[in-house]
């Protein structure tokens, strides 16, 4: 198992051999990588034949990048970062060939930077061994003091959530008391209206007493001209019934005279044929016979005196027309008395 080292300290691994030909055939290990198997020892990778980091591109004249893997480089010449014209060459093998003068001071020189690299590396290492000592001093540092920020921000929130508690406890007080006090309006909103509704009913009320008490006087009033005209009713019934009666009475008497005079005419007219005597004396003795209808006291016509009961022959009669005369006038008195009557009943 072998760890890779890069020319920042930074280190990977381990790894077996199988990974490390991926990570040189992907271009993962650069030619100033070093690897080394205990942690200890370190040795460059191209040093490791087995990886076939054999591989340079010269750059620029005299700028030199290698060696690396042929896929390697053929990935950084497609990518552009090396130019495709630029020489390439493989790094000489194992084989017993004798390196040129230059090839030698090229390995010198590499070997040097590797020493210094190495160096480098190892002070890199120490300083960042320091500082990762340090680091973590300050981290155990930064982590007690977050520790103690934490507390106090835990406490903090325990602060804040009972004074958001009790904001939310005032803000329901506040709230409720908010609600009392319009339920409180409202009430005294209400009241107001049941109090002008109370004196609208008093008011109401008093007009319902008056306008009662007014009906209640007309109703006796009413009942007072119901029972005068129930008396008037029966009254000008009772006059009514009595006009009947003394019409029915007057109408027989009527038809009494009229079967009278008819008879009186029809004995005249016997008379007058079979004695052929004067029809004035005749008819008023025949007449004189008869009863007399009217009040004796009644004055003649003519201003006489009032006739005298018939008594006897001597006295003179009534003739024919003034038989009908005087009929005709009983008639009209009866009518007058019982027209002034009914109209004095009805009036009452």
């Amino acid at each position: 198992m072998w760890q890779i080292r890069t020319d920042t300290g930074e280190a990977f691994g381990p790894a077996d051999l199988p990974t490390l030909k991926t990570w040189a055939l992907d271009g993962r290990l650069a030619p100033n990588h070093q690897l080394s198997s205990d942690g200890k020892h370190w040795t460059s990778v191209t040093a490791m034949l087995e990886l076939e980091m054999d591989w340079v591109a010269e750059i620029t004249p005299g700028t030199f990048y290698g060696p690396i893997h042929k896929q390697a480089l053929a990935e950084l010449i497609r990518e552009g970062a090396i130019n495709e014209a630029a020489p390439r060459f493989q790094r000489g093998s194992s084989a017993p060939s004798r390196p040129s003068e230059h090839e030698q001071q090229l390995e010198l020189r590499i070997q040097e930077l590797q020493q210094q690299l190495a160096s480098q590396s190892a002070t890199f290492e120490a300083q960042r061994l320091v500082s990762h000592d340090e680091m973590e001093r300050a981290k155990s540092q930064l982590d007690a003091r977050n520790l103690e920020f934490d507390a106090e921000r835990q406490e903090q929130k325990a602060a804040q959530a009972r004074l958001q508690a009790e904001l939310l406890k005032r803000d329901a007080r506040i709230s409720a008391l908010e609600t009392s006090v319009q339920r409180v309006e409202q009430l005294a909103r209400e009241r107001q209206v049941f109090e002008n509704q109370l004196l609208d009913a008093e008011r109401s009320r008093a007009d319902g007493s008056r306008l009662i008490a007014q009906l209640q006087s007309e109703l006796e009033q009413a009942r007072n001209l119901q029972r005068t005209a129930e008396r008037t009713a029966t009254q000008a019934q009772e006059a009514l019934s009595r006009i009947e009666a003394e019409t029915a009475s007057s109408r027989e008497h009527i038809r009494t005279l009229k079967v009278r005079l008819d008879s009186t005419r029809k004995l005249l007219q016997q008379a007058a044929v079979t004695l052929g005597t004067d029809d004035a004396v005749t008819d008023a003795e025949i007449v004189g016979s008869l009863p007399q209808p009217v009040d004796a006291s009644e004055p003649h016509r003519n201003g006489a005196p009032p006739l005298a009961s018939p008594a006897g022959r001597t006295k003179p009669g009534l003739s024919m027309a003034d038989l009908e005369a005087q009929a005709r006038h009983e008639l009209r008195q009866l009518g007058h008395k019982g027209g002034s009557l009914f109209r004095s009943r009805t009036h009452t």
